[in-house]
């Protein structure tokens, strides 16, 4: 499955399907402190969205997470671990009860299965930038999600937003 993002900023876009339907809608209003990001998810066969999960920025502390009716420190949510060119690769647990690993690459994000007892991690899910060309049709950004991953749909996309928000200050930053 591939959900294609309308803009080139993750937290503030329309992530849908290749014939345009819209599933998520995440906004961020700008203000200097106190940023909230909300994401919305479409209700499967009503043509409206309803409220999934916000994050609440936070510079000096960990951001907060409000998803599923709990109250989540992200810090604690996830467990960092390695080092990755643009931070720290962050595992979480997800309901299904097994650990994913997003790792923090060069130019975009990548979500594993953390499970040890296999010799090779399995791909969950994967950004993939918008790429320009001058001469041929731009391709837009999408998170491209395997089968594996569509149990967990939704806390791939919560989880996608706040590592790919983190992965792109740490780039801006070291530029």
């Amino acid at each position: 499955m591939k959900l294609f993002l309308n803009t080139r900023r993750p937290r503030n876009c329309t992530l849908a399907f290749e014939d345009g339907q819209a599933i998520y809608k995440i906004t961020t209003p700008f203000k200097v402190t106190g940023r909230v990001t909300t994401i919305l998810r479409v209700v499967p066969s009503k043509d409206k969205f309803a409220h999934l999960a916000e994050i609440e920025w936070q510079y000096i502390k960990s951001s907060r997470l409000r998803f599923r009716g709990d109250d989540i420190d992200t810090g604690k949510m996830f467990r960092r671990f390695g080092l990755g060119p643009y931070g720290r690769h962050r595992a979480f647990t997800a309901p299904d009860g097994r650990e994913y690993v997003w790792k923090m690459g060069m130019w975009a994000s990548e979500l594993y299965l953390n499970d040890d007892s296999m010799s090779k991690r399995p791909l969950i899910a994967k950004y993939h930038r918008p790429t320009f060309n001058p001469i041929g049709p731009n391709k837009p950004a999408y998170l491209e999600i395997l089968s594996e991953g569509e149990s967990i749909l939704d806390d791939i996309v919560v989880t996608f937003i706040i590592v790919e928000t983190h992965r792109k200050e740490r780039e801006r930053a070291s530029r």
